[in-house]
């Protein structure tokens, strides 16, 4: 059995549905079940020897409000994937992109050298560290631009979806590239990387993002053309959207690692037309 914590998120969600459709038993607690940093509600809940895996989605992941608020973001991306780490229990934990610099060219491999420059990037990378070096088993997946259409979710693909329909033009930046990636596939490959046994090894990084790349600007274009919206889509600098937070210029995530597991992620382009079609089934 599983423990999933952070089962309320976007990606949490998408966790509970995943492990259910393949029959995988877990059990699933947000943070008013389960506190990751408090050393006694870990105790309480990982002592009863009932998981055989943690799938972390808890963190904090307010990029902007982090830079004001460091402490929270520590306890929660730091000390309290390692708390679960403690517990004896192997553990699968997603980490983000924004532990690199953005200042590369070529997809960032597992290997390359992490360069936060965000309170938020500093905070997960420390998570991955106290992981990494802790003598545990199981693996920090690291992602990037997670969207999800589910309801209740808050997100840059939902964001855009509304504004799309409240407004003639909006501007979005255009010199940002990434990967944007569907919850639903990232737990998906998730629960793959455990139904192979990836979290028995020693502590390791992986990389699983949707295929491919595009800017901020350019998933917004999409996300309006499938919604059928006529409002326009105006490219702009990142100096022209000022926020609290730095954000990398580029963030695209070597998946080679994650394909030499059997694990082949679809096009970003994929992915975004299907989880339209479900929203559209579902409706």
């Amino acid at each position: 059995m599983i423990l999933i914590a952070g089962a309320s998120g976007q990606l949490g969600a998408a966790i509970r549905e995943a492990a259910s459709l393949r029959g995988i038993p877990f059990a699933a607690m947000d943070r008013d079940a389960l506190d990751i940093a408090d050393p006694r509600e870990v105790a309480r809940v990982c002592d009863s020897k009932l998981f055989d895996c943690i799938v972390n989605a808890a963190a904090y992941t307010a990029v902007d409000a982090a830079e004001d608020h460091p402490a929270e973001a520590y306890v929660a991306n730091a000390f309290g994937p390692w708390r679960l780490a403690m517990s004896g229990i192997p553990l699968l934990h997603v980490s983000t992109d924004y532990v690199f610099d953005g200042r590369a060219r070529e997809p960032y491999g597992e290997d390359a050298p992490a360069r936060p420059v965000s309170v938020y990037g500093l905070s997960k990378r420390a998570g991955e560290t106290a992981l990494l070096e802790g003598g545990f088993r199981g693996a920090v997946v690291r992602t990037a631009w997670v969207y999800s259409l589910r309801e209740g979710t808050k997100n840059f693909c939902r964001t855009i979806r509304r504004l799309a329909h409240e407004r003639e033009e909006i501007s979005v930046v255009a010199d940002q590239r990434g990967a944007p990636t569907l919850a639903e596939d990232l737990a998906d490959a998730l629960l793959a990387l455990y139904l192979k046994g990836e979290h028995l090894k020693p502590m390791h990084l992986l990389h699983f993002t949707n295929a491919g790349s595009t800017t901020w600007h350019g998933f917004a274009e999409r996300i309006v053309e499938l919604e059928g919206a006529r409002c326009r889509v105006k490219p702009i600098s990142t100096s022209e959207y000022p926020a609290r937070a730095p954000r990398p210029a580029f963030s695209v995530l070597s998946l080679e690692r994650i394909r030499a597991l059997g694990i082949e992620p679809r096009s970003w382009e994929d992915a975004l037309e299907d989880a339209f079609q479900r929203l559209k089934t579902h409706s």
